[in-house]
């Protein structure tokens, strides 16, 4: 672990991956290990700022409607703000208080930053559902995109924050058909050239 990375960890007090989600729990419900850190923030600029500063990034920063978000089983018209980059082989998702849905901003309501859920790329997402659904871990949100057979993400929130102190979100990527999405390169990429251009 490099320098700048136990910074990072430190500044948004992040515990290593295998603190929050232990083998015995990863091995209960057939996951991989986790990839990814989520922060719920005030302010997806800033905190994209204050990791560059520490040495993460960059970061690849949108906001956007979310079509098919569903919270607590109704479908809901959300917008979210959202930073991607990565920190060593963390990927750090900044996500602001995005509109029509709280689910972010709940969790900053007495402090400007802080550990949202972890998440998991992973095929087979409805598979990890009902396993995880059964044991009590029921699904909070949902959604996704789609250009048919050649793109798409689901994902899933889980609410595991009873056992992980966190919530834990399933991300299902593919690209023709099933083939899961090299995420890392063509976000650095995307996140440079943006740099370069603004």
């Amino acid at each position: 672990m490099t320098s700048d990375h136990k910074k990072v960890l430190q500044a948004y007090k992040l515990p290593a991956f295998g603190e929050i989600l232990s083998d015995d729990f990863r091995d209960r419900f057939g996951l991989l290990p986790a990839q990814q850190y989520g922060i719920a923030c005030r302010d997806v600029q800033a905190e994209c700022a204050r990791a560059e500063s520490l040495g993460a990034g960059p970061f690849m920063a949108f906001n956007t409607p979310a079509p098919y978000w569903t919270e607590n089983g109704r479908r809901v018209t959300a917008k979210v703000d959202v930073a991607l980059g990565y920190s060593e082989d963390s990927q750090l998702e900044f996500l602001g208080p995005g509109a029509g849905t709280s689910f972010y901003s709940d969790a900053v309501r007495e402090c400007s930053a802080v550990l949202h859920h972890v998440g998991i790329y992973q095929n087979e997402s409805s598979k990890i559902e009902q396993r995880l659904n059964s044991a009590g871990y029921q699904t909070v949100v949902s959604g996704g995109v789609s250009l048919g057979r050649l793109f798409g993400v689901k994902f899933k929130y889980f609410d595991t924050r009873s056992d992980l102190g966190c919530y834990l979100e399933i991300l299902d990527f593919y690209v023709l058909g099933k083939i899961p999405l090299p995420i890392r390169a063509p976000l650095e990429g995307l996140a440079k050239l943006r740099s370069v251009l603004s």
